[in-house]
């Protein structure tokens, strides 16, 4: 942890050294740091010369360092750290294919977060928080057909950068904000999301400028049955499907405030474990129980509304039936996912809402300043098993639901260096699991201070 403190703290110096002596020293690798997209530049022109034949190469590090101040299991720091690589080939420029392209990536990840020994949440504290390995990430063929209308993906995917997003919620740290916490719960393995894709078909068809449809179709479990795909290379494809769908609106009016609203639905063919009766109908608390009842299958439906209800235009003429936008801009979201089968989803239901405001100061016009709040709902038969611990063992809490409220200021550093201070708050970590010392009493609420900082090389 000290290594990846110390390389952001050297290069938060560098960058200050960078920015200062800028004016002094007008060539070389410092003289435009600060006015570069990434900050490795245009390496003499060879990155642009590579992108021109159809080659583009991506590395992105972020960081988070994070600190847990009161509440949770236990007051400590923690620091996840990872390290994306991409690498994309564009066929049409490289031998004449058509709307062809190839994608394939890889994760580092390094660190300890906070979640599970700290904190013992359920909503991910951090979206890129997880054990120490190398991954490999999304690796697909792309195929665009009709115009464009057909986008076709055929490979190891990840579902959660195509289904249920939100682009103002986005900016937040919590993994929840990116894909719902519902389906990192009460999915196998999280579902097909970072950092486990898995082998998958995905399709969208835009009908016009405001219809589109998109689904997927993935192997039930990323993990496989042994749970045991530690680098992304066992390709399962026998763990069932999970299948999703998901219909869009774009409301984008000449001048006017964008918004786009979604609505989806899915389907894992798995077996769930029931959350409260066994196989023998005693309740899972009783000594005398044998193994938990299984169900075929899980489903949940879900929607988003992202919508921009302010935006400052440059126009100096009221009659001026198009200003253009000047950039500032504040936007909402909102998104709620209902698992109806309480009976085998830990979660049955969440939402989540917040918004962003987009050059919150008019000197810094590419900074963003948001506030989020999740709510994610323990379901009556997981209660019910927790009354039924009570009644035979003598101790216990009855969960109910956890939330969590986040605020986050991202500074745009430079084109390729954005720092972001945030503030987490936990209700009920684990939904009002017991504390450890204390099984009669929750886990107390947790307050979480950090810094996040993405570098694009």
């Amino acid at each position: 942890m000290n290594a990846w403190r110390g390389s952001l703290i050297g290069l938060g110096l560098a960058a200050s050294f960078a920015a200062g002596a800028q004016a002094a020293e007008p060539s070389g690798f410092f003289g435009d740091l600060m006015e570069r997209e990434k900050l490795t530049g245009d390496w003499g022109g060879a990155r642009s010369a590579l992108e021109d034949k159809g080659v583009s190469v991506e590395a992105t590090f972020t960081g988070d360092f994070s600190t847990n101040t009161s509440g949770g299991l236990r007051r400590d720091e923690g620091f996840s750290g990872l390290l994306q690589l991409g690498l994309t080939l564009d066929l049409e420029k490289l031998v004449g294919w058509q709307g062809g392209e190839i994608y394939a990536g890889a994760y580092f990840i390094r660190g300890h977060g906070l979640t599970t020994h700290e904190v013992g949440n359920l909503l991910t504290m951090s979206n890129i928080e997880f054990d120490h390995s190398n991954r490999l990430a999304e690796v697909y063929f792309k195929q665009t057909l009709l115009d464009d209308k057909l986008t076709f993906k055929i490979g190891q995917l990840a579902a959660d950068g195509d289904f249920a997003t939100s682009d103002t919620a986005g900016l937040f740290v919590n993994s929840t904000f990116g894909w719902p916490g519902l389906m990192g719960v009460d999915l196998y393995s999280g579902g097909p999301a970072y950092p486990v894709p898995t082998p998958g078909v995905h399709a969208a068809y835009t009908f016009n400028d405001q219809w589109s449809v998109q689904a997927g179709l993935y192997n039930g479990d990323p993990a496989g049955r042994d749970d045991k795909n530690d680098h992304n290379l066992d390709f399962p494809v026998n763990d069932g499907a999970f299948a999703i769908g998901e219909l869009i609106y774009t409301h984008a009016p000449e001048g006017g405030l964008p918004g786009v609203y979604k609505v989806g639905a899915w389907y894992n063919s798995l077996h769930f474990e029931d959350l409260r009766r066994a196989q023998n109908g005693l309740s899972l608390a009783d000594p005398g129980a044998d193994d938990p009842r299984r169900h075929d299958g899980a489903y949940a439906i879900y929607g988003v509304i992202d919508q921009t209800v302010w935006q400052e235009t440059t126009a100096t003429d009221l009659k001026d039936p198009k200003p253009e936008a000047a950039g500032r801009a504040l936007s909402v979201f909102a998104r709620g996912v209902v698992s109806p089968e309480s009976d085998r989803s830990l979660i049955d239901y969440y939402f989540d809402v917040g918004f962003n405001f987009k050059g919150p100061f008019r000197s810094r016009p590419d900074d963003v300043f948001g506030v989020a709040f999740a709510y994610a709902h323990i379901s009556k038969q997981a209660q019910r098993l927790d009354r039924d611990s009570i009644r035979i063992n003598g101790s216990g809490t009855v969960r109910s639901s956890e939330m969590v409220i986040e605020a986050s200021y991202q500074a745009a550093v430079a084109g390729w260096l954005k720092v972001q201070p945030f503030a987490q708050y936990v209700v009920r970590p684990g939904g009002g699991d017991p504390d450890p010392d204390r099984p009669n009493r929750r886990i107390k609420n947790a307050t979480i201070l950090g810094v996040r900082t993405i570098v694009d090389f």
